[in-house]
């Protein structure tokens, strides 16, 4: 979820800043959370928060934002490789089975860990509150959505008119199962492969109640697409 610290000066100040609120906002939330503690999980004085941050609130927005960059920019790369896979040539008749195969290999690809789903949690909690922290989140749900949409197109080249389903709302679904899935999962004390696991078998399963027969029109063959490999955690090989 959070990428690697890198750079210096003021750069890197910011990030350390960064990492530490996406932890101790996980930790203990962001009502409870406070400047001192951020810094001190930083390492850096208030001075240091201050010449960067004005406020809590301001730090948690562009955590949102940075989190967001950071979720798109991974569906981004998700709709470039699927769109590689898919160009290769004999693949089988899509079926809802192996459609089903490529929203659970989503869900798994972009399983995060029990830090993010906590955070993304209080991110929930947060815009439920806040008009401001509603609209950060209105956009990243919205384009999180139109990516893993994009994704399910691309990897199963589904026409329009055979789906049982519109495409945007299965993604939504598939999205609604995945946050159910991993939100349990991490209430239930499971490590980052137990919320993989968990969010894999919740997304196939309402996978394929939604597709249960997908219809391939006469004289046509949908790309059934092999999802590029993952660890236990859902991390993609490069």
């Amino acid at each position: 979820m959070y990428e690697s610290i890198e750079g210096s000066g003021r750069e890197a100040t910011r990030a350390r800043l960064l990492r530490a609120a996406y932890e101790v906002f996980a930790e203990v939330g962001l009502d409870k959370a406070t400047v001192e503690t951020i810094c001190a999980r930083a390492r850096f004085s208030r001075g240091a928060f201050y010449s960067n941050f004005r406020t809590k609130d301001e730090l948690f927005l562009e955590l949102i934002d940075h989190v967001s960059g950071a979720q798109i920019h991974k569906a981004e790369d998700l709709v470039r490789r699927w769109r590689a896979a898919a160009s290769a040539p004999g693949l089988p008749e899509t079926s809802a089975e192996s459609l089903a195969g490529v929203i659970q290999r989503i869900a798994v690809d972009a399983t995060q860990s029990r830090t993010g789903v906590i955070l993304m949690a209080e991110v929930r909690i947060r815009a439920m509150r806040d008009p401001e922290t509603a609209e950060a989140y209105r956009v990243l749900r919205e384009r999180t959505l139109a990516q893993v949409a994009e994704i399910i197109t691309v990897a199963a080249d589904i026409p329009a008119e055979t789906a049982r389903v519109a495409i945007p709302e299965l993604a939504r679904m598939a999205m609604e199962a995945w946050e159910a899935a991993a939100t349990e999962a991490v209430i239930a004390g499971l490590d980052e492969a137990g919320i993989a696991r968990a969010v894999s078998d919740r997304v196939e399963t309402v996978a394929r109640l939604t597709l249960e027969a997908w219809p391939s029109p006469p004289g046509r063959r949908h790309s059934s697409v092999a999802a590029p490999t993952s660890d236990a955690h859902g991390r993609s090989d490069p």
